[in-house]
């Protein structure tokens, strides 16, 4: 053991005496506190002589340094200073956590939904699976079952009006070959654009447009020269994109639309204009044009403007809207000229070099 020259533990002491007891030992208790602080040489205790009270006794105090009352309130503060701020960590975590809980609830819902949302999904593409089955079913339908019956009758129908001369009769069977040809057109084109629909990309080739329009132009020309109706194309060289033969369907449908709707004698213009990166057909005719309300619908099945007297399927322009997106280009319809007439501009991408 050695001796150290402060106090670990310091208290107060103080000495109290019976009115009854000796004065003596007051004087010898002081004696020994004033002995021990000589002996040790450090003044750490501060021991005043005691007042006598009433029993005219001597009362000595001690009292601990000022440094030891620092530091003891200075650890008192730190240690309420620690508590408190243990106390805001722990909301502060309670709070985390409590966010935290209702996060997960969160998630946990989300994944639920998600879950019933992917069984909805894994339903829809099985149904879509079925319905592209029944779709495949019916297009072979549509080619093989239906086509047939109806290129029999048509047959029949052109020998008998050959054999036939009672006017009557001629015109019933005039009547007859006449829907069967709207039939017949009918199923080709809806065999056509369901084969359209099935394809997700087309093998292209480089073609010259001017040569596929002037092609059609003379497959047409039967029904320009019934209606009177000229033709304004002036090609000035040649026009090379990358197209699939399906494109030929795209200008058939166009110009013929326009002879249809164009009145007798009338004139259907059309250009090509250079466009940087791809070549824009116009097709533009003299016909009545095609209302505002009409426009957005024109390309979708079974849909076109109401004409009167005016024969048609209403899947041409349908068929023409998925051969320009396979192509990759775009479709659209305008008025003619001063407001007169309509206009169909196509764009097609130029042939790459």
């Amino acid at each position: 053991m050695e001796k150290i020259p402060f106090v670990i533990s310091p208290t107060d002491m103080a000495f109290a005496l019976s009115e009854t007891a000796d004065t003596e030992i007051a004087g010898t208790i002081d004696e020994d506190i004033l002995q021990m602080v000589i002996e040790n040489s450090i003044p750490v205790y501060n021991v005043p002589q005691i007042q006598p009270q009433k029993s005219n006794t001597d009362l000595n105090t001690w009292e601990s340094p000022s440094w030891l009352k620092l530091s003891v309130g200075i650890g008192g503060g730190l240690l309420l200073l620690f508590i408190i701020l243990s106390l805001t960590l722990r909301n502060k975590v309670d709070e985390k956590t409590s966010e935290l809980n209702f996060k997960n609830k969160e998630l946990e819902v989300e994944i639920h939904e998600r879950k019933i949302a992917e069984e909805k999904l894994k339903q829809y593409s099985l149904d879509l699976k079925n319905s592209n089955e029944l779709k495949d079913l019916f297009t072979d339908i549509l080619r093989h079952d239906l086509i047939n019956p109806a290129t029999v009758i048509k047959g029949y129908v052109e020998y008998l009006i050959e054999e036939e001369n009672e006017e009557q009769k001629m015109e019933a069977l005039k009547t007859i070959e006449r829907n069967n040809k709207k039939l017949i057109y009918l199923i080709e084109n809806a065999a056509h654009l369901a084969k359209l629909e099935n394809m997700d990309e087309l093998d292209f080739k480089t073609l010259d447009l001017k040569e596929i329009i002037e092609e059609v132009i003379d497959n047409l020309r039967p029904k320009l020269d019934e209606k009177g109706i000229n033709i304004d194309f002036n090609p000035k060289s040649e026009y090379p994109a990358d197209m699939n033969t399906t494109i030929e369907d795209v200008f058939s449908n166009l110009i013929g639309n326009s002879i249809k709707y164009s009145p007798a004698g009338s004139i259907i213009t059309l250009n090509i204009e250079d466009m940087d990166s791809e070549w824009e057909v116009s097709i533009t005719d003299e016909g009545e044009g095609i209302p505002d309300k009409d426009k957005p619908y024109i390309f979708d099945r079974f849909k076109r403007a109401h004409k009167v007297n005016v024969k048609g399927s209403g899947l041409g322009l349908a068929i023409v809207k998925r051969i320009i997106d396979l192509h990759e280009g775009t479709v659209e319809v305008k008025d003619g000229t001063n407001g007169k007439g309509t206009t169909f501009k196509v764009t097609l991408q130029k042939a790459k070099t």
